[in-house]
């Protein structure tokens, strides 16, 4: 049941990820999750909640390179660890900067989709043991 939300769920992700690419190139800014603006500047906390989550990625890969053993990732688990630290740096990043709560829906939203993706990876790594 996980996987399959999960796929639906990234392969929604994926296609707001095209019409985000495709709009920026046709002149309008899109972020999280419908507002239009032309060529107007994202949000400041949002543009950081982003920012700083890839760095996050970044230490997490980093130290998982250096000091443990590597090992083979689906790709569904990458995007569970960048999910995850976007849910993490959004919370952090919102809060420190005292954003209204109405603007938490997108960190919500992120942890929703990081729970839901986290159960679909266990239950790949469940399976790749058992052959």
């Amino acid at each position: 049941m996980a996987k399959n939300l999960s796929k639906i769920i990234v392969a929604i992700l994926s296609l707001w990820a095209i019409f985000i690419l495709v709009s920026e190139i046709m002149g309008i800014t899109v972020y999280f999750p419908f507002n239009f603006v032309e060529r107007e500047a994202i949000p400041y906390h949002r543009i950081n909640s982003v920012r700083l989550s890839v760095f996050l990625t970044f230490i997490y890969f980093g130290i998982r390179y250096l000091f443990f053993q590597s090992e083979k990732l689906y790709p569904i688990q990458f995007l569970e660890i960048y999910i995850k630290s976007l849910t993490v740096c959004g919370v952090f990043v919102f809060y420190s900067m005292k954003i209204p709560f109405s603007e938490w829906r997108f960190v919500l939203f992120f942890l929703i989709v990081s729970i839901i993706i986290h159960f679909a990876s266990r239950q790949i790594k469940k399976n790749k043991k058992l052959f």
